[in-house]
């Protein structure tokens, strides 16, 4: 496309929604899920698309555009200073930086470093993204109590940082947590990414030295960006340590209409957007209930924010003797349609489903609601015929061989075995854990979760064996507890694997069969 007739030229005809996506061949969704980057965080408004449109036309010396942002965002939220960075993540890297490097740049120069800094953590807060503090060099020290600083080399620890979505429920209270860090004048730093921006903020006014919202969560900036709020000495020098200069975080750029949006998009959340939103979300809610409660049999909760969730969500639920179908089928069907519905897995239970308003349209309100409806109420599939009776026998010890999409890992297996059902331990190269699974015929399913820091280690392997060799795929994932749907359990994507026995083992009470 000529750039100046775009420019310059009358205003071109813009794609239909989707119609980008389905030109790559990529099916759009409904997005139920809530904020999740998996499925694009939130859409931006169009005011934060027309700012971002109108920078994009122009240059800017980045210096002094992170100077007006960094006042501008101060007389916003009350913070001394902030700046937008490259996404929560980045946030909290540049953060880690500042605290360690500040300014001084023979360290600033020699990030990342080699584990002489400690971040200290509360042990029950802890969360997916703490690579963002290991990429700085620094190593990741959960505690149990607030006292427990006092047994640490103070010079030691660069900083302190706590969730605010698990602060209610900690056992590490945040005001032991802020006393402590100020009387040993460590920077504490509250990382509130999914949480919507509210200020004045209850964090910084009652101890914290950095605050990190997201950009592209509720407020409907631009997806890839994060704000840092607060200290300013402590803000600059993690300006200082990211783009555009270069330094540690020269790799975390964003870019002038990013910040721009970013800016525009908090503004407006603060200036009536958060109101706004809040009513289209229970706008969504009343549409989507009013379908539920059609039909007899199925019962609706309307589920209020909380410390984890600043907007309400809507669960609706059945009795498996009147609909005998389960969330999971529900979902596969929705995902599968057209329009393609997609439900955040986490959040299910075998005969409950809750969808999420933030990123729904009035119109797709009432469409998700008639489709979950429609798949409930639908007669089941006839009965699958039943599975081959027969099965192999897998008992005993197995070494396992798992080829990575670059690198691999020898592995092994300790399996029981009782007719069908698979039981025993996964060994992995450094850490094990417990495994279970099925075998039809020749064909293996086996699941295991491996005790993993901050994350446990989910395998789900497929097999078939032939010739005493188990050979298939694995698909690899981490997930916390409370997010230990498939969407996390395989975001590491496949491998392949196979196996061959190392012994057989014949343990008292184990029966292990052969095919027939």
């Amino acid at each position: 496309m000529n750039m100046d007739i775009h420019r310059n030229g009358p205003p071109y005809a813009r794609p239909a929604a989707g119609q980008v996506l389905r030109d790559l061949g990529v099916e759009p969704i409904i997005n139920c899920t809530g904020v999740r980057a998996s499925y694009g965080g939130c859409n931006p408004t169009r005011s934060v698309l027309a700012a971002m449109e109108a920078s994009g036309r122009g240059f800017v010396v980045m210096n002094e555009l992170a100077e007006a942002v960094g006042r501008k965002l101060a007389t916003l939220t009350g913070a001394e200073w902030g700046l937008v960075t490259a996404g929560s993540a980045a946030a909290v890297s540049q953060a880690v930086a500042a605290c360690v490097a500040g300014n001084d740049p023979e360290k600033m120069l020699k990030l990342p470093s080699r584990g002489e800094k400690i971040v200290v953590v509360a042990a029950d807060q802890r969360m997916a993204y703490e690579h963002a503090i290991r990429a700085v060099g620094c190593i990741v020290l959960p505690i149990g109590r607030a006292s427990e600083l006092d047994q640490l080399p103070i010079e030691n620890i660069a900083g302190i940082c706590v969730v605010a979505s698990d602060i209610p429920k900690s056992v590490v209270p945040f005001e032991e947590i802020a006393l402590r860090s100020k009387q040993l004048g460590i920077p504490l730093i509250v990382d509130a990414a999914g949480a919507a921006p509210r200020f004045p903020s209850v964090w910084l006014r009652n101890g914290a030295d950095l605050l990190i919202h997201s950009g592209g969560k509720y407020i409907r900036g631009p997806q890839s960006t994060g704000f840092l709020l607060g200290s300013e000495r402590l803000c600059r020098a993690a300006y200082l340590n990211g783009p555009p200069g270069q330094s540690f975080g020269r790799s975390m750029k964003v870019g002038k209409d990013e910040i721009i949006g970013a800016y525009v998009a908090l503004e407006q959340w603060l200036r009536g957007g958060a109101a706004r939103a809040m009513e289209r979300w229970r706008e969504c809610i009343s549409i989507m209930k009013r379908e539920f409660l059609s039909v007899p049999g199925l019962a609706v909760e309307e589920m209020e924010p909380d410390s984890a969730f600043c907007n309400p969500r809507i669960a609706v639920s059945w009795q498996a003797k009147m609909f005998p179908v389960n969330a999971d089928v529900i979902a596969r069907r929705l995902a599968t349609g057209r329009p393609r519905i997609v439900l955040h897995d986490c959040w299910q239970r075998q005969q409950r489903i809750v969808v999420d308003p933030t990123n729904l349209t009035k119109v797709e309100a009432e469409i998700v609601g008639r489709s979950i409806v429609h798949a409930i109420s639908e007669p089941p599939l006839a009965p699958a015929a039943p599975q081959e009776a027969g099965f192999e026998e897998l008992a005993g010890a197995w070494q396992v061989f798992i080829d990575f999409l670059h690198g691999s890992a020898v592995h092994a297996f300790m399996l029981l075995q009782d007719r069908q059902n698979i039981a025993g331990t996964h060994i992995g190269a450094e850490v094990s854990g417990n495994c279970r699974g099925n075998i039809v015929g020749s064909k293996l399913k086996l699941f295991s979760q491996l005790s993993g820091d901050p994350l446990a280690l989910d395998y789900e392997f497929e097999g078939t064996l032939h010739d005493g060799i188990l050979t298939g795929v694995v698909f690899l994932g981490a997930s916390a507890a409370k997010y230990s749907g498939l969407t996390f359990r395989r975001q590491f994507g496949r491998a392949s694997w196979r196996a061959t026995r190392t012994r057989t083992n014949h343990s008292d009470g184990v029966r292990c069969a052969s095919r027939g």
